[in-house]
């Protein structure tokens, strides 16, 4: 029987190293996906690719060896050595593939946890498969379950609440002293990888201007152009800081940029309107003796951390209360494929009976005699209902340990059951899987 798999490496299995050589770009997918059906042994998949995980989700009779060749593939394409991803690598099946599934896509597996990214860029990946043919029945229930299940811990639950990154708490904190911020012009000095982070927030945070100033022009300009903005240089700080009401510092000097002396002019010029100034740099950008001007606000990366911190410790405590919110749609699906694999299973073995029955009859037929349309019809009834009273225990068995919390138990009793009747499932009972008629097939009613 088919079932559900989960492969690749993350964040908290793989080095940045490893996982950026492993990430390939979006129109390599397609070709990746079809080997992994073609060699792999994947049935259904789709391939999730971010800064922070690159894992392939997919359906296939031997969870375990299917994984392991995915693995490879993957290691194959990418040219990196095999053993690094088995060994940075994870394989997970059945139930502990569909956790994980969930886990992702509600963001609790996450670098960041409660971060909303992570479920558009499943839900994409996802959309992707499906436009290349790659997702059957049981990705597709998956991934709209588990989508359904991330939705329930963003609104149920404060997960995503506080900002959980310096830059996101400076616009917060900034917010809370202007309350809108679409009156509000930012100034950005210094035009690094942070002060890219915090104009990005800013922009989110509906600012009405952002301006870079940064000792290297190109850099400076590029930062700029990104965030919709414009650039002044260096030399022109004193006069950025008379229009900025929003000030964000993240330089790489070793002194401060920004003290009494050269903000006491400018504080003059503001005429009494408030400055928000926000260091984020180490060593500071900003010396704390400006705090002794009226209408200075400071903040460094000290305070700011700390607000990260507190709100990382609530979303901990959130993250336990998703969690159980999430078994029960795990609980949901699990239940689903498990009556999925055992609803074929019975079918096979009662058409497989039906044959044996109708068989025997057909080759006793010449040695019956002259027997009356109702004596034929006792001898069919009396070797179907001896069938049927065969086919009653392990029917029954299959049946309950569908509806059991066991997953593996009742794959394990399917499997057993296909091998003692011989009634392995083919490409073709695979096919029709989710054929109407396995309703008729698992219902008693309906038995030989």
């Amino acid at each position: 029987m088919s079932d559900l798999v989960a492969v690749g490496l993350n964040h908290k299995t793989a080095p940045v190293e490893l996982r950026e050589s492993v990430a390939g770009a979006s129109d390599e997918i397609g070709e990746l996906l079809h080997e992994l059906q073609a060699s792999a042994g994947l049935q259904e998949a789709m391939v999730v690719s971010t800064c922070n995980r690159v894992e392939i989700y997919g359906v296939a009779r031997s969870w375990a060896q299917a994984g392991e060749r995915s693995l490879r593939i993957l290691a194959e394409r990418r040219g990196v050595a095999p053993d690094a991803l088995v060994r940075h690598g994870f394989i997970r099946g059945s139930r502990d593939a569909a956790e994980h599934i969930f886990r992702v896509a509600a963001s609790l597996e996450s670098m960041v946890v409660g971060e909303p990214q992570i479920l558009g860029q499943v839900k994409d990946a996802y959309d992707q498969a499906r436009s290349l043919g790659t997702v059957g029945a049981v990705l597709d229930r998956c991934l709209t379950s588990a989508f359904r299940g991330a939705k329930r811990v963003r609104t149920e639950t404060a997960i995503a609440r506080g900002a959980a990154s310096v830059s996101s708490v400076a616009v917060d904190l900034a917010r809370s002293i202007f309350g809108d911020l679409s009156d509000c012009a930012a100034l950005l000095v210094g035009a690094g990888e942070m002060a890219q982070q915090a104009g990005i927030n800013l922009r989110s945070g509906g600012i009405a201007g952002i301006t870079v100033v940064n000792r290297g022009r190109d850099r400076g300009e590029a930062l700029a152009a990104e965030l919709g903005g414009r650039f002044a240089p260096w030399e022109n700080l004193s006069e950025q800081l008379q229009r900025a009401d929003i000030v964000i510092t993240s330089t790489g000097s070793s002194r401060p940029v920004i003290d009494r002396a050269l903000l006491k002019p400018v504080m003059r010029a503001r005429r009494g309107a408030p400055i928000f100034l926000v260091d984020i740099a180490v060593p500071r950008d900003v010396d704390g003796d400006v705090l002794k001007l009226e209408q200075v606000f400071l903040y460094n990366i000290d305070d700011l951390q700390g607000i990260v911190d507190e709100n990382m410790r609530s979303r901990a405590g959130e993250a336990e209360r998703a969690a159980l919110l999430l078994e029960a749609e795990i609980e949901g699906f699990v239940g689903w494929q498990r009556s999925r694999s055992v609803g074929p299973v019975i079918q096979r073995l009662h058409q497989r009976a039906r044959e044996i029955a109708d068989g025997e009859l057909e080759r006793l037929g010449g040695r019956l005699g002259d027997l009356s349309p109702a004596q034929r019809k006792a001898v069919e009834s009396l070797a179907h209902g001896i069938v049927r009273k065969l086919l009653h225990q392990p029917v029954t068995a299959l049946r309950e340990a569908a509806k059991g919390d066991d997953a593996y138990a009742a794959t394990a009793l399917a499997e057993a059951v296909e091998t003692l009747f011989g009634v392995e499932e083919t490409e073709t009972a695979e096919a029709s899987a989710d054929d109407p008629a396995l309703a008729a097939a698992a219902n008693p009613a309906k038995s030989v």
